[in-house]
């Protein structure tokens, strides 16, 4: 079957995870509900369910469906199966130490900044944060270092892929804007969210690049207007990202 991008995809596979994202989404479910929510047929339903739960990827508690460990372990297997990403929790955390703001750590991947990483103490966390979480790159703090960091090309096939979609009044929107961004992002080394992706929370994120070259990831703080931007606070935050990049780029050479 022809997906919406013209590739070759099978529908049994691309209903099986819509099933999985469902399930997520509600946080588990009868048939029935699953069935109605996705508008298939309940015997449909039932047989991917019977599949994925043959191979864990959803058990089952009497009628009720919910994700299953399967997908931990692999999603655990991602976290892991760098050593950069291992390391990262250690740093991700220390800069919440020493901010006292809302620290995180992700990738790219697919053309998205992936949550791997997040430290916010004994504060609630919030639903955009959750670890393996997708957000746009073009209008994150973190997001935006990684792109300073990529070749224009690259550039250009992400917003290809993605497009430059409205969040808020804040958002870039155009390439023109967004590649003048990144220059600048380039020149000082860091990158600032003006509540682009959430109205009112505003970061500043710094890439990680590997010793052999290439990027890693990237780190940024996250918070309230006042808390971030503005002058000396800004330059303070910036310069204490920077600090626990330096110092994570140069342990994870080392190792």
């Amino acid at each position: 079957m022809s997906g919406k991008d013209g590739s070759d995809t099978l529908q049994t596979t691309t209903t099986s995870i819509e099933i999985l994202k469902f399930l997520e989404k509600v946080d588990g479910a009868r048939v029935s509900e699953i069935a109605e929510g996705m508008n298939r047929p309940k015997s449909t339903v039932y047989g991917h369910l019977a599949t994925l739960e043959k191979n864990e990827f959803v058990i089952q508690r009497g009628d009720f469906y919910l994700l299953g460990p399967e997908l931990l372990r692999l999603g655990n297997h991602v976290r892991t199966r760098e050593d950069g990403f291992v390391l990262a929790r250690e740093f991700t955390e220390q800069l919440f130490e020493e901010v006292r703001l809302r620290s995180i750590f992700a990738v790219e991947m697919g053309g998205k900044a992936v949550f791997i990483h997040t430290a916010s103490g004994n504060k609630i966390g919030w639903t955009h944060e959750r670890l393996g979480n997708r957000l746009h790159l073009h209008n994150t703090a973190v997001g935006k270092a990684i792109l300073a960091e990529l070749p224009d090309l690259q550039v250009e096939r992400i917003i290809d892929k993605w497009g430059l979609p409205k969040e808020t009044k804040n958002t870039i929107t155009d390439r023109e804007s967004l590649f003048a961004e990144i220059e600048e992002i380039r020149e000082q080394g860091y990158a600032v969210n003006n509540a682009e992706n959430f109205k009112e929370l505003h970061a500043i994120g710094v890439a990680a690049t590997r010793q052999s070259g290439g990027i890693i990831g990237g780190f940024s703080v996250t918070g309230p207007e006042h808390s971030i931007t503005g002058g000396e606070r800004e330059t303070e935050l910036a310069d204490a990202v920077k600090k626990i990049v330096s110092e994570f780029e140069l342990e994870l050479a080392l190792a």
